[in-house]
């Protein structure tokens, strides 16, 4: 075969990267940009011009090739006309004479037969053969397990976090509110969610929408949690990419961009909408506002693309943040048939508050905290309404923990908003650790005090000043020398010898300043994170503090360090200063106290004694209990007495003034929390915890992390495509390639990759790279080895005394192979199936383990393939009858599966809707249609010899 360089319109060319997709068609050639359409499987692939992953297919005269039609021909004569290729040959089954443009060829390509191969002296060793199989075996079994998604993720396996990405992530196109509270893991949630859509062939094209602000965490966040590599779009992209492409929203299939560049660019704005996408996610989603009256611009853009988009998730951590009737429009964005009545929905929202209070002598008794065995009359009258007729008169009387929890898992069913929201709160979420709070009075600098007594010019930003006043006018070694919290830090952070600090201040100015201080006046080890810096040296700071031995003590961040890292091996933080907004104070807090922290966690708060600083201080402590608590009312109570606030701050002389703000917010605060304690839903935080659901499942994912299988199969990989895997430190590997590596690896950084297959190790050291079965440099290796033609045919020596020389056996890798549309979700019922047919020189079928295998030199390969040609063959015909049988057992049993699997689902769901109004007709349809579309892929499914070994006995 020849390659050709150039691409053009019609030509033909194989993705390396994915196989399975056939052989595709070129459609359209730019600049930067190649289109190529698959018409085996009907998917499309848009690929970067530099580095696609593509080869050329050009077949050679004495060729057979196949039509698309299923007829052959042998090739007589090439001809290329511009790039584009035809082939004169004769047909095998008529003798005519044809002239086939390459357009027509096959869409079913198989690269390179394994028999040529076998006996025209292109044969390896026992080691690729292996390889081989043992990828092909690994990519159906990774792929058939419900671990699919989740083993790879850089999380800690948390069983809420856990059960709402399962439950929410194997749905056909979900739609849902995610509502837990902060510190409680929405974005991961999502992200597990998004991944297993993706891996699992649910959705293809992602859209997410943030704040402007929140746009570098999710990129990130989403890189570093679960491998998926978003592209941001803003006004300059779009505008670079339109020149070529029309709508730039169908170049990427995922894309990640900021809610205000949607609703300021009314152009980009259609165009997002008019492309297809199968997920959607909205963060922040209590800024959406609606009422029935008006809804905001912003609303109205989330609302035209949920409309246009199968999946929607929305995430907040306030659900009722803005009032009731924001609530219901989320739900409305979800399920406009469902939500089209605020009316109806708070009347309906009534009842399941009152079956909330009613069952909570249920859950006690369930969870045997209750030593009283019976219901009261008033709350079986609210359960009544829920239970479909069924008597509860039994409630009356002594009941059983386990009739009660058959009744809890059916009221469950029945909830509202159940299968459209999860949220979880503190309370019903255990695992978090103490705060303990330490304040430090100190004496105001005179200069300070001085820019303390001019007029703000801007009120917002004046605040702002007066609570870091190191923003003004004095120079960094003024405030340095002035600035009693400098000294206080770097005493401090000896007093604490041994533990790590996290330090958070409001600019990256403060932040250099400040490690240069500490470097200078103690010689601790002090790292800085800050906005200017790039996402390498960020990941190379946060490495340096996380590193146990030799590490940094100290990590200094600017405000940028209260978004989406997590320093959990730290105990201590010290604020710096204080931020004027309660969510950035609790953002502040929570890069410490998340679950998974181990240890109490200790708030260092530095203030200076008659300041805005100390009303700052005051506020949080005495009115919020901010520090050692969530503050879930925060956000709203600061809205609603921010004008006070800043007078107060402005005057912090004032006592009159700040005691009554002081207590005027308790009040609220108090009542606010009071309020939310009465609203909490038992049924909906039971549904939504996971608790006694999601155990076995993460009892499995325990027992895949602790399987040393990937990381002794990778390290064989690794070394076969000529990546070199070293002993590093703590738990990880540094991969370097060699001189023998074979071909150019996606996603392999030439510079060389810092490795660990331990999940522990991989949370508490972000920078490096955590391979698993989801890994894409584990699946880019795999599919590397099998692009290739290294152990398609092979032949291996063994040695059996018992048995004569020259005996030999012959062992068929078969693959079996089906072919659909995209939507149908084949891969995750029936990925390539691999199986293997060993046959003796006598045909007949073996099982029997000879032990090593031997490489045989060439040239005694080339003899014993030619002298045992003949006979190999003759078996070689029997494996393919074999091998045609025992695909048709893998197709009955796979089609058995998938109606059984498919079958009950279907009847689950169909049983919910009738209790349940949240379960859309559109979800039972598509896996009616699904079943249909599966079985007949099955049963069309094709076998092909994807490796063969001759194994020859030498005594």
């Amino acid at each position: 075969m020849s390659q050709q360089p150039q691409f053009a319109a019609g030509q033909r060319w194989l993705s390396t990267a994915e196989m399975e997709l056939g052989l595709g068609t070129v459609i359209t050639v730019t600049d930067r940009i190649i289109s190529l359409l698959f018409p085996a499987t009907g998917e499309s692939r848009n690929y970067a011009l530099k580095d696609a992953p593509l080869t050329r297919i050009a077949f050679e005269e004495g060729e057979t090739v196949e039509h698309h039609e299923g007829w052959h021909f042998k090739v007589k004569q090439v001809h290329n006309e511009d790039g584009m290729l035809s082939y004169t040959g004769t047909r095998t089954d008529t003798g005519e004479d044809v002239l086939i443009k390459e357009t027509f060829l096959a869409h079913d390509y198989q690269l390179n037969d394994p028999i040529q191969r076998l006996f025209n002296s292109q044969f390896d060793g026992p080691r690729w053969f292996e390889l081989r199989k043992q990828s092909l075996l690994n990519q159906h079994n990774h792929l058939t397990s419900p671990n699919l998604g989740f083993v790879g993720a850089r999380v800690s396996l948390i069983k809420h976090q856990i059960h709402i990405a399962k439950e929410v992530g194997q749905r056909y196109a979900p739609r849902v509110l995610l509502a837990d509270e902060v510190g409680l893991g929405k974005t991961i949630e999502a992200a597990l969610i998004i991944h297993q859509q993706l891996l699992t062939g649910r959705a293809h094209r992602v859209l997410i929408i943030v704040p402007s602000s929140l746009v570098h965490q999710w990129l990130v966040e989403m890189l570093r949690r679960v491998n998926l590599s978003f592209s941001i779009f803003d006004e300059e992209r779009c505008q670079n990419i339109e020149e070529d492409n029309g709508n730039p929203f169908e170049t990427e299939q995922l894309v990640l961009c900021s809610l205000d560049f949607l609703t300021e660019n009314e152009k980009y704005r259609k165009l997002a909408t008019q492309a297809a996408w199968d997920l959607m996610i909205v963060d922040e989603a209590h800024h959406l506002r609606w009422s029935s009256e008006h809804a905001s611009e912003e609303y109205q853009v989330v609302e035209a693309l949920s409309q246009q988009t199968k999946g929607v998730l929305l995430l907040t951590a306030t659900p009722d943040q803005l009032g009731h009737e924001s609530h219901f429009a989320r739900l409305r964005l979800l399920d406009p048939n469902r939500f089209h009545d605020y009316q109806k929905f708070v009347e309906e929202e009534q009842q399941y508050a009152n079956l909330a209070q009613a069952i909570h002598p249920l859950v006690a008794i369930a969870s045997g905290e209750s030593q009283v065995n019976s219901i009261e009359a008033h709350h079986i009258t609210a359960i009544e309404q829920f239970a479909d007729g069924e008597s509860l008169d039994y409630l009356k009387q002594d009941i059983t923990a386990e009739q009660t929890q058959k009744l809890i898992d059916n009221l469950l069913d029945r909830h509202g908003t159940s299968r459209l929201l999860f949220r979880n709160s503190r309370n019903n979420i255990s695992g978090f650790p103490k705060r303990i709070m330490h304040s430090y009075p100190l004496v105001m600098p005179d200069a300070y005090a001085e820019q303390a007594q001019q007029e703000d010019t801007h009120p917002e930003a004046g605040l702002r000043k007066r609570l870091a006043p190191e923003k003004t006018n004095l120079v960094v070694a003024q405030w340095m020398e002035q600035d009693p919290r400098v000294n206080w830090l770097v005493e401090h952070l000896q007093s604490l010898q041994g533990e790590k600090v996290l330090t958070i201040c409001a600019k990256a100015s403060t932040a250099l300043a400040l490690a240069e201080a500490i470097r200078t006046k103690s010689g601790t080890r002090a790292a800085v994170f800050h906005e200017h810096m790039s996402i390498v040296d960020r990941d190379k700071a946060a490495n340096y503090f996380a590193q146990t031995e030799e590490g940094a003590q100290v990590l200094i961040c600017s405000e940028i360090g209260s978004e989406g890292r997590n320093f959990q091996f730290a105990h201590h933080l010290v604020l710096f200063d204080l931020p004027l907004v309660p969510d950035l104070l609790e953002q502040r807090i929570g890069r410490l106290d998340r679950i998974g922290q181990n240890s109490d966690i200790h708030l260092h708060i530095p203030y200076f004694e008659g300041s805005a600083q100390e009303v700052m201080f005051n506020w949080y402590h005495q009115a919020l209990n901010a520090f050692e608590h969530t503050c879930p009312t925060g956000g709203v109570i600061y809205e609603n007495i921010r004008e006070s606030l800043g007078e107060c701050l402005r005057q912090p002389n004032d006592n009159a003034a700040i005691e009554a703000l002081i207590q005027s917010t308790k009040n609220q605060h108090l009542a606010m929390l009071e309020k939310l304690e009465q609203g909490r839903d038992k049924l909906l935080e039971m549904n939504s915890s996971g608790a006694g659901k999601i155990d076995g499942f993460i009892d499995g994912l325990v027992d895949n992390d602790e399987s040393p299988y990937l990381e002794k199969f990778m390290g064989r990989l690794f070394d076969a495509i000529g990546i070199a895997q070293e002993d590093h430190d703590e738990g990880t590997y540094l991969l370097q390639q060699t001189e023998s590596m074979i071909t150019q690896l996606p996603g392999w950084n030439e510079e060389g990759m810092t490795v660990t297959y331990e999940r522990d190790t991989a949370t508490q050291l972000e920078h490096i790279h955590y391979l698993s079965w989801d890994h894409p440099l584990v699946n880019n290796a795999m599919d590397l080895l099998l692009s290739e033609n290294h152990g398609k045919s092979a032949i291996s020596l063994f040695s059996d005394k018992a048995k004569p020389a020259g005996y030999f056996w012959v062992e068929c890798l078969f693959v079996l192979t089906g072919h659909a549309d995209k939507s149908l979700q084949l891969q995750r019922f029936f990925p390539p199936t691999p199986f293997m047919v060993r046959l003796d020189a006598k045909a007949q079928p073996i099982d029997i383990d000879f032990g090593e295998m031997k490489r045989v030199k060439k040239k005694m390969g080339n003899q014993l393939s030619k002298a045992l040609e003949p006979h190999v063959k003759k078996v070689l015909d029997v494996a393919n009858v074999l091998g045609e049988k025992q695909s048709a057992e893998v197709m009955k049993q796979t089609t058995t599966n998938v109606q059984t699997l498919l079958d009950d689902e279907i009847a689950r769901l169909k049983a919910l809707r009738k209790v349940n109004p949240s379960v859309r007709e559109e979800e039972i349809t598509f896996i009616e249609q699904q079943k249909a579309g599966l079985l007949s892929a099955i049963s069309n499914a094709k076998l092909r010899l994807e490796a063969v070994r001759l194994v020859v006995n030498n005594p």
